[in-house]
C-alpha cells in the first residue's frame, strides 16, 4: 500500500472525541423517622388518644459539577503521567444541553490518522444524496468499522483526494480543518477536538437517516482487531467498559512524533461526544500509547457515563 511513506503505521476504529455531565448523581439523605410513642397500659374504657408521627423528611443534595478546566486538567495530566512530553486536544460535550464539559486545545490542530475516514465516508454517501447501495453500505461499514485503509485509498484517489476534505469542510462548517500538505497522505490531514466534535454532531442532527443508521451502526460496531490487525480498543472502549460508545480510532507513527486519538458518542444514548486527539513523543511504543489515551478517558468516566 502506497499510504504514508513516512508513516510507521495508520488506522483507526469506529466509533467525537469532545462529553460530560456532573461528576455524580444527586445523592437523597433521608432523615431516620422519629419513633411512635407507646401507648399507655390502661384500665379506662375511654378510647386511647391517637399520636401522629411527624412527617418523615427527604433532603435532596446536588453535588457540584467540576469546572470544565479541572476536569480537562485531570485528563491531560492522566495522559502526562503515562506518556510524558505529551500534548493533547479535547473536548468533552454535553450534546443534550450543548454544554462543554472539558476542553484542552480544543481550537489546536492534530493530525486525525484514521479519523478521517469519517469525512470521506461522508462524502461518498453525499455523493448518492444520503441513498447507498448495497456496494457502497459495505465498503462504509468495511471502513468504519475496521478501518480498513485499502478501501480508503480507494475512496481518496477516487472521489479527488484532498478536494474529499475541502468539500466535507464546507459542507459542515468546519473551521480547523486542513488537507493533508501531500495529497498522498489522507491520515496526515489536521483537524481540530471543535470540528471533530461537529462532525459527530452533523451526523446525529443532519446526516438523513438511513446514511445516519449505517454511520452510527459501523461505528458502534468498531471491531477490537482491526483490518491490519491492530488492536483498536484504547481509549474510550477500553476505558469505559460496559458503556454504550459509537467511535471512530486513528494512529499512526511520524517521524517527528506518534499521533494516538480517540473519538466518538458514548453514555446514555450516545448522549456526550468525546475527543481526545493525542501527539505523542516520536517512537512512543503502542502499548504506551494506548495506555496513555485510556487512563485521560477514564479520568472523565463518572461525567460520561451518567
Amino acid at each position: 500500500m502506497k499510504r504514508l511513506p513516512t508513516t510507521l503505521g495508520l488506522l483507526a476504529t469506529t466509533a467525537v472525541v469532545a462529553v460530560a455531565v456532573s461528576v455524580s448523581s444527586p445523592v437523597a439523605t433521608t432523615l431516620a423517622a422519629v419513633k411512635q410513642p407507646a401507648t399507655p397500659t390502661t384500665t379506662s374504657t375511654r378510647p386511647s388518644a391517637t399520636t401522629t408521627p411527624p412527617q418523615t423528611t427527604t433532603t435532596t443534595t446536588t453535588p457540584p459539577r467540576v469546572d470544565p478546566g479541572v476536569l480537562a486538567q485531570q485528563v491531560v495530566s492522566a495522559v502526562q503521567s503515562t506518556a510524558p512530553g505529551s500534548k493533547v486536544g479535547l473536548l468533552v460535550v454535553d450534546t443534550g444541553t450543548g454544554t462543554t464539559l472539558a476542553s484542552a486545545n480544543a481550537s489546536e490542530q492534530f493530525y486525525t490518522a484514521s479519523v478521517v475516514k469519517l469525512l470521506i465516508a461522508l462524502d461518498l454517501l453525499s455523493s448518492q444524496n444520503w441513498a447507498p447501495d448495497a456496494d457502497t453500505q459495505a465498503r462504509v461499514h468495511q471502513m468504519l468499522a475496521y478501518s480498513d485503509d485499502s478501501i480508503a485509498d480507494a475512496l481518496w484517489d477516487a472521489d479527488g483526494g484532498n478536494s474529499i476534505v475541502s468539500r466535507e469542510a464546507a459542507s459542515i462548517g468546519l473551521t480547523g480543518t486542513q488537507p493533508p500538505e501531500d495529497e498522498t497522505q489522507w491520515g496526515e490531514t489536521l483537524m481540530t477536538a471543535q470540528d471533530v466534535v461537529a462532525v459527530y454532531h452533523y451526523i446525529t442532527t443532519t446526516v438523513p437517516e438511513p446514511s445516519r443508521d449505517l454511520l452510527l451502526t459501523a461505528l458502534s460496531g468498531a471491531a477490537q482487531t482491526a483490518a491490519d490487525g491492530t488492536d483498536q480498543y484504547f481509549g474510550i472502549p477500553d476505558a469505559l467498559p460496559g458503556t454504550s460508545w459509537a467511535i471512530k480510532q486513528g494512529w499512526m507513527q511520524l517521524y517527528t512524533e506518534s499521533v494516538l486519538n480517540t473519538t466518538g458518542l458514548v453514555g446514555p444514548n450516545l448522549r456526550y461526544a468525546l475527543v481526545l486527539l493525542g501527539s505523542l513523543p516520536a517512537g512512543t511504543s503502542t502499548a504506551t500509547g494506548d495506555a496513555a489515551l485510556t487512563a485521560g478517558v477514564a479520568a472523565l468516566r463518572s461525567t460520561v457515563t451518567s
